[in-house]
């Protein structure tokens, strides 16, 4: 059974979404792991909390969903 052009449009936005947040995750969880691991050494004065970077906005996530759904499209 073939999907509705609305569900096709949610799978496209699902994968937009993890597209874009799979990087973020990974840099905030980087950047957490270097600031415990600084929090448990000598200098836990030094350890500043990192800026962590935001995760995509829904305009971002819907432009990305704009171009996988071109590239499917192609004939």
């Amino acid at each position: 059974m073939s999907k509705s052009p609305y569900e096709i449009r949610l799978e496209l936005l699902k994968l937009s979404n993890e597209i874009l947040s799979t990087p973020i995750f990974q840099k905030r969880e980087a950047l957490m792991t270097e600031y415990h691991s600084k929090l448990t050494e000598q200098n836990k004065d030094k350890a500043v909390f990192p800026t962590l970077p935001d995760f995509p906005s829904v305009n971002d996530v819907v432009i990305k969903a704009e171009e996988l759904n071109k590239f499917v499209s192609q004939n």
